[in-house]
């Protein structure tokens, strides 16, 4: 797989707001750079002594922001793999892309995230080809209705899982509230019933 070095400064340019202004020195911004991968690395495989590098590809929108997020190449450490892409999504800032005529674009991006322990020798970069069910579920992020409102939105991410299980929570809620009739009550105010005769909302 063909990977590109400077890609790899951009994609693991985690956003914390210490990062807002690019460090002043490679050196100084590969100590942030690990400092924030170690506070994400999952507690298992910390104390397990697991390390190792993880390839991705990213699907970014035209405001350089993550749609998904893919695991190519694993570490060999399920757990690190499982991790790369939440962290990718939740934290890494990319910049964005323009066309020729300068209209920003979407765009796809590769990139590796070094699991390392400080204080501990870095283990040889040796990717290894996930397929099937050794390969982590994708995450992909949506814009969802934030709760509590009717316009305003947020991003969630999640695995593709995860996504079609809510929706069959969603499917299974409506199904519900069908057999019920669209009361108050139903939907858990209290207050009782607000449909109308034969269940129209038109009196």
């Amino acid at each position: 797989m063909k990977r590109s070095a400077s890609l790899l400064a951009v994609a693991l340019m985690l956003g914390q707001p210490v990062l807002a202004a690019e460090p002043a020195s490679t050196a100084e911004r590969n100590r942030q750079l690990s400092e924030i991968v170690f506070q994400n690395y999952p507690p298992r495989a910390l104390a397990a002594g697991e390390q190792g590098p993880v390839f991705f590809v990213v699907t970014l929108d035209k405001d350089a922001r993550p749609i998904s997020c893919e695991v190519t190449h694993g570490s060999g450490h399920p757990l690190l793999d499982q991790e790369t892409c939440e962290l990718i999504v939740l934290h890494a800032v990319f910049k964005s892309a323009k066309d020729a005529n300068g209209h920003l674009i979407k765009q796809t991006a590769e990139g590796v995230v070094n699991w390392a322990i400080p204080g501990r020798a870095p283990e040889p970069f040796n990717p290894i080809l996930l397929t099937g069910t050794a390969k982590p579920d994708k995450q992909v992020c949506k814009k969802t209705v934030r709760m509590g409102t009717l316009a305003d939105v947020e991003r969630t991410c999640m695995t593709q899982r995860d996504w079609a299980a809510q929706s069959d929570q969603e499917r299974e809620y409506w199904r519900e509230m069908q057999k019920k009739g669209f009361t108050n009550e139903a939907m858990g105010s209290g207050i009782g019933e607000t449909k109308c005769a034969g269940g129209s909302f038109k009196c």
